[in-house]
């Protein structure tokens, strides 16, 4: 269940050709959860992260959430915008880049009318998919969300209940694979009360489609990655059930299966649980759980024991535990960027990379895991497809425009 057992320091003299060949090798033989690849941080950096078929390098962050980054930016990895310190969007001093961010999006994309005259200012990006941008708008100490497609470089609107300003840690949104649907969650204050409520609304018309109140305002969701907007995961989701995972009709609200033991040691997800996400393929659900409280000085001076990271697995057709993998990590699960301690993916999917620490070394340890190939031929063939070819690649092949999007994990089904 944890991670594979792995020593400091010793790494041999593996270069990048080498991984290659031995990624292959392993991979074909290996089964699925098995260890293909260990090595330092900065052998990753250095070549064995693009050899492994990993189109990001970066596994560490020094940002403080909700101050330099957010669940959706990172400014080691900067995000949706590349925050240019020399660019004079960016010349205020004292200003750390969560603000840089908010100003470069009100400064280049929020209509001078709205910032001047309504007084509308950039609180922060809630969430993005492709081009298109959700941004969290405050209007006299009020909250409502703005729209923006950087294809086209074009604020689209605003839209949203107006209700008192909430602070970023209250607010989440996701926009559906097809980008037409966004779902955010916040609160909502009613008869002297606060709860949290679903808010499902269409982005074309920017209208609210439906609304629901949730049991637990600690409730995290994502949609499904095969489908274009129709079925999302979400936590906590079922009355009494504090330690579940549901699979639901975004038209209904309907709960197509639901697991009720989603952590073992635990009878509430909170505030363990950090994130839920799909699989690029859509067939596996991941919630990633992180040791509750401030650990900032244990990942300073590294003298005691370092967190406890657990990434459960789940199928996404019945919501089932498939598998539980853990490890250490010298991070803050409460204050520090989740790059620090999320896992990554490779460019098919079918790899899962993560960063860990044990005492006796203060090396940082990067382990590549082996998920499970489930579907069908199609999504093995995609698979194989994706090992050979880099992504930039794939609009270049002689292929079909349909079979093009099934490559790059576009939606399949309506």
């Amino acid at each position: 269940m944890g991670a594979e057992e792995s020593k400091g320091g010793n790494y041999g003299l593996m270069g990048p050709s080498a991984v290659v060949a031995n990624m292959n090798r392993q991979a074909q033989a290996a089964r699925p959860w098995s260890l293909l690849h260990m090595c330092s941080l900065d052998q990753w950096k250095s070549g064995h992260a693009e050899a492994a078929g990993f189109a990001e390098t970066t596994m560490t962050c020094n940002g403080v959430m909700f101050k330099d980054c957010s669940p959706t930016f990172c400014i080691s990895r900067q995000g949706i915008i590349n925050i240019n310190k020399t660019s004079s969007v960016f010349s205020f001093r004292r200003k750390n880049k969560f603000t840089k961010m908010a100003e470069h999006f009100e400064y280049n994309h929020i209509p001078a009318h709205l910032s001047s005259i309504q007084n509308f200012h950039v609180k922060s990006v809630v969430c993005y998919h492709d081009t298109t941008v959700i941004l969290h708008l405050v209007r006299n100490m009020m909250t409502q969300f703005g729209v923006i497609d950087l294809g086209i470089n074009k604020f689209m609107g605003i839209f949203g209940k107006k209700t008192a300003e909430f602070v970023n840690e209250a607010v989440r949104g996701q926009i559906s694979p097809d980008g037409s649907l966004c779902l955010i969650k916040i609160p909502k204050l009613s008869d002297n009360n606060s709860a949290f409520v679903f808010q499902l609304y269409c982005l074309k018309t920017r209208e609210l489609v439906r609304e629901l109140a949730l049991p637990f305002h600690h409730s995290l969701f994502a949609f499904d990655p095969r489908f274009t907007s129709s079925r999302f995961a979400a936590t906590s989701f079922v009355t009494g059930e504090d330690n579940s995972l549901s699979l639901i009709h975004t038209d209904s609200w309907e709960v197509i299966s639901t697991n009720t033991r989603v952590d073992d040691m635990r009878l509430s997800l909170h505030p363990t649980l950090k994130d839920l996400f799909y699989s690029k393929d859509g067939y596996l659900i991941f919630a990633v759980m992180v040791t509750a409280g401030c650990h900032c000085r244990e990942k300073k001076l590294r003298r005691h024991q370092p967190i406890e990271i657990s990434i459960y697995i789940f199928n996404a057709d019945t919501a089932q535990t498939l598998h539980c993998v853990q490890y250490n990590r010298y991070t803050c699960g409460q204050h520090s960027c989740p790059t620090n301690f999320m896992p990554l993916f490779s460019n098919c999917g079918s790899r899962m990379a993560i960063v860990l620490n044990e005492m006796e070394t203060p090396i940082d340890h990067l382990q590549i895991y082996k998920l499970p190939t489930a579907g069908s031929l199609q999504n093995r063939s995609r698979i194989r497809i994706l090992q050979t070819f880099a992504p930039e690649i794939l609009p270049k092949l002689p292929l079909p425009a349909r079979m093009v999007q099934y490559l790059q994990f576009q939606p399949e089904f309506a």
